[in-house]
């Protein structure tokens, strides 16, 4: 027994020892540096950047800076290190760095932000005995049984916008001017009775409200909220202030069961600027701009319209985004870096979205811009128009940053993907490019791991006609690539909506 627990463990040395070795031949092993192609590189020095690459088992966090390239290695998959590096960016430190997700909101700072509706004075309002059928639909009510309950059915609703600091110490609610109408009364709350008494409420808003999206930006000690309609929306939508000491104090839930619908508003909120809201007119987003504007996207007949505003409400920079393609936007995406509180690069593309199949969609792009934003205003910048900034592309000092992906032309491959990345900046008056360059990897190599499961016998079937069904696996989990790459020093936010 003895001699079976002394190879046990000398095995699981071994296996360790064997895997250290590997992940320390991975380590030193490859190709990754910045190659020059033109011009120069001291460029390079006013857009300071850091990104991940790797695969499904390890990958490094690299630095370009002052034109040099270090690299940080990592016995993770990329996504793991993706998250490392938003973690320390994020200012998160220690061992729960490596446990960080951006994406889940015990991580982030932000308030919690809602629409919610209740009836207009002026509508039309019907009253009924008992839970309504529909309701029983929602997953979380299918198969209950109710003793009674109520239901109102009403044609016009008002839309409200809720807001509660994380820590519950403080909330607002108030009507934002937006409302839905319905001849049919097709808006409705109801209530269901349980048999040991208790109670569960229902509201057809829970079905449409997600498309009514609530922003907040915090800036100072007040935060910044809007309601963005959806395309049934009419009335308008106004850009609220809510100072923090006018927040109502309390310890009662966001949500309160004791009527079917509530109509009260409290908390001090102060409109700074309104927008009309019907078929013609829009707002289609809001996001901060620096530390001190707010910038807004918003639509106008046929035009995309820019705006800019002082955190008074008053407007200080618009451009006017025409559809020079004569395409209909469906899609946005936006990325802003702020590189300090009054220096901003905000990057736009516009799409036309075709569905192709039922799995399929084309995006086509009608406007793309650059904008920079300064003590000198708001201007719009050359950046080569739906061309590259697949990875990243920011804007400082009338300089453009190019990071995109690029094919390579020593190897054509069928299903091939475009895992070289360039590097460039550009003047942003001229497009003329200052500088170009290529992270030089060994990346491509790779992609002969997909065709060792194939058969190249002479009179086997041609190699595309082969892969038709190919869809990846764990062969395509081992190809590195850069997954990531922001700008150092630089606070990013990308946003897009349909």
């Amino acid at each position: 027994m003895k001699n079976k627990v002394i190879w046990a463990v000398a095995l699981s040395i071994l296996i360790f020892v064997g895997f250290m070795g590997m992940m320390c031949q991975l380590k030193d092993n490859g190709i990754f540096y910045i190659k020059d192609i033109e011009g120069q590189r001291d460029y390079l020095n006013l857009f300071p950047i850091e990104g991940v690459t790797g695969d499904s088992t390890h990958g490094m966090i690299f630095r370009l800076e002052e034109g040099e390239l270090s690299t940080k290695f990592y016995s993770l998959d990329s996504q793991q290190i993706n998250n490392l590096l938003l973690a320390e960016r994020e200012g998160v430190t220690g061992i729960e760095k490596y446990s960080y997700d951006y994406f889940n909101e015990r991580f982030r700072k932000e308030p919690f932000v809602s629409t919610d509706s209740a009836p207009s004075k002026d509508a039309k309002i019907q009253h009924r005995e008992g839970i309504y059928e529909e309701a029983l639909e929602d997953i979380d009510l299918r198969g209950s049984e109710f003793m009674g309950g109520e239901t109102v059915f009403v044609d016009k609703v008002d839309v409200y916008l809720y807001i509660s600091k994380m820590d519950n110490k403080g909330d607002a609610r108030v009507r934002t001017g937006i409302t839905l109408q319905n001849q049919e009364g097709s808006y409705f709350y109801t209530r269901g009775d349980y048999k040991d008494g208790t109670t569960a409420f229902h509201q057809s808003f829970y079905d449409i409200g997600w498309q009514i999206e609530a922003i907040s930006i915090k800036m100072g000690d007040s935060y910044y909220c809007m309601a963005i309609p959806n395309r049934e929306c009419k009335g308008e939508t106004s850009l609220f202030r809510i100072k923090e000491d006018g927040m109502r104090m309390n310890e009662e839930p966001y949500y309160n069961a004791k009527s079917l619908y509530e109509q009260e508003e409290y908390g001090n909120a102060e409109v700074l600027c309104s927008f009309p809201v019907d078929q013609d007119n829009r707002v289609l987003e809001m996001f901060a701009v620096g530390d001190q504007s707010i910038g807004i996207f918003r639509a106008q007949g046929e035009s995309l319209i820019f705006e800019i505003y002082d955190t008074q409400g008053n407007i200080i920079a618009q451009d006017f985004l025409t559809e020079e393609m004569g395409g209909k936007v469906d899609e946005v995406e936006v990325d802003v870096i702020a590189w300090n509180e009054n220096d901003v690069s905000i990057y736009v593309r516009t799409y036309q979205v075709f569905k192709e199949s039922e799995n399929a969609e084309r995006w086509d792009g009608v406007v793309f811009g650059m904008y920079q934003v300064d003590e000198k205003g708001l201007k719009r910048l050359q950046c080569l128009d739906g061309q590259g900034g697949e990875l990243l592309k920011v804007c400082r000092n009338n300089l453009v940053l190019d990071v995109f992906m690029e094919d390579y032309d020593g190897i054509w491959l069928p299903y091939h993907y475009r895992y070289q990345v360039g590097v460039r900046v550009m003047n942003g008056d001229t497009e003329k490019i200052l500088y170009q360059g290529r992270f030089e990897t060994d990346y491509n190599e790779d992609q002969y791991k997909i065709f060792t499961t194939y058969n190249i016998a002479k009179k086997a079937p041609y190699l595309e006609e082969s892969m038709k069904n190919y869809f990846g696996g764990i062969i395509s989990q081992r190809q590195r690539q850069i997954i990531k790459v922001l700008p150092i020093g630089g606070k990013v936010e990308s946003i897009w909506w349909r």
